[in-house]
């Protein structure tokens, strides 16, 4: 049976007192100098974005992976860096403005709070920690120090989302009501041990379902759970298993279906779906059901009751898909470093509240009981 840390419960208001960002009042004249911890694929998104970005504004001081491939990879594009296997050597070596973590969840809580405790702002990737007392401890830390932790949840820097999160805060569509989200996909994505839950922290939720998951809650005004009920299901090897290494198959224990349903303080409430053995679907959205119409977001839609007829209101924003969401988040945080003004993409309530939906799904799969927050 797995077994999981279980969260404590925290309320809105002692996240607020605790975890109020200090905010960033110190410009930086340079470029900011930028650290990247794990140099896998997602790594070389950001190297892609920022290059894009340009030297005279960020560029990366300091590459770090165990594996020597890739370290070396990233040294042949970025040579000026400092380079090495051991990030406490390279945070103490190197001088940061900013940590990429880019590495699975179970190395997160320690890198987060190395690289802030050597001074550096920190962009953690998802998911974010393994359970919610490692989230608490690593956002208090970033608070004591005057520092700032943002999640790697680039999809909310994407066209449409900017566009429905202002659209719905805007009041035009009424209030939310209902909202579903759901991550399916036709393989596990076996490429990374996602599927291993000592490394993982969990399997379809936390490691894919979690994208639509904090886009929707987001979108939705970011209200606060109050109650998580979940089921979860292995369906693999018995589907997928015979076009997986043996090795996979052997460390396989993340469940790969998940069914989950939260209550929100505000009334509305949320049912999710994650799957990575799908027949039917290889997708990623969520839909948002209002008192005045729906928004989705696969296919972008916005759709609105006006005087009782259905009324297509989306409007035309052009492309833009997952590499440029990540330049524009990674130019974000890095434009507001520079000119001292604090992120603004996340409040710590909402990553608190994120890792305590994942972490009373999985409790609830388990215990076969609704999770009261």
């Amino acid at each position: 049976m797995r077994r999981r840390k279980k969260w404590v419960e925290f309320t809105r208001a002692n996240i607020l007192g605790i975890f109020e960002m200090k905010g960033n009042t110190v410009t930086i004249s340079g470029p900011i100098k930028i650290g990247i911890i794990g140099c896998g694929a997602q790594a070389n998104t950001h190297f892609d974005a920022i290059e894009a970005i340009g030297i005279e504004r960020a560029t990366v001081s300091g590459v770090c992976d165990i594996d020597q491939d890739r370290l070396d990879k990233a040294k042949g594009r970025w040579p000026q860096a400092s380079a090495s296997k051991d990030y406490k050597k390279l945070l103490k070596e190197t001088d940061l403005d900013l940590v990429m973590v880019v590495t699975m969840p179970n190395t997160h809580e320690e890198m987060v709070l190395s690289a802030l405790r050597a001074g550096a702002h920190v962009l953690c990737e998802k998911p974010f920690m393994m359970n919610v007392s490692q989230a608490e401890n690593t956002l208090s830390c970033a608070a004591d120090l005057g520092l700032q932790v943002q999640l790697g949840t680039n999809m909310r820097y994407l066209k449409t989302s900017r566009y429905l999160r202002d659209f719905v805060a805007g009041g035009s569509l009424g209030k939310p009501v209902y909202f579903k989200a759901w991550g399916c996909h036709d393989t596990p994505p076996v490429w990374g041990p996602h599927y291993h839950l000592a490394t993982s922290g969990g399997g379809v939720l936390a490691s894919t379902l979690v994208h639509t998951l904090d886009l929707a809650v987001w979108i939705a005004g970011s209200p606060n759970p109050i109650s998580v009920s979940a089921s979860s299901s292995r369906l693999f090897p018995v589907k997928r298993g015979p076009k997986v290494d043996e090795t996979i198959r052997r460390n396989y224990d993340a469940e790969d279906l998940l069914s989950g349903f939260v209550r929100f303080d505000d009334g509305s409430f949320c049912s999710l779906e994650g799957n990575w053995c799908s027949e039917v679907q290889n997708q990623h959205g969520f839909q948002l059901t209002t008192t005045l119409g729906t928004v989705t977001s696969t296919p972008f839609s916005i759709l609105k009751d006006e005087d009782g007829e259905v009324v297509d209101r989306t409007p035309d924003l052009g492309e833009d898909g997952w590499g440029d969401s990540v330049k524009v988040q990674d130019e974000d945080l890095i434009d507001k470093l520079r000119k001292g003004v604090p992120w603004d993409m996340h409040e710590p309530r909402q990553l608190i509240n994120l890792q305590q939906i994942i972490d009373a799904c999985y409790e609830s799969a388990e215990t076969g009981q609704e999770i009261r927050l």
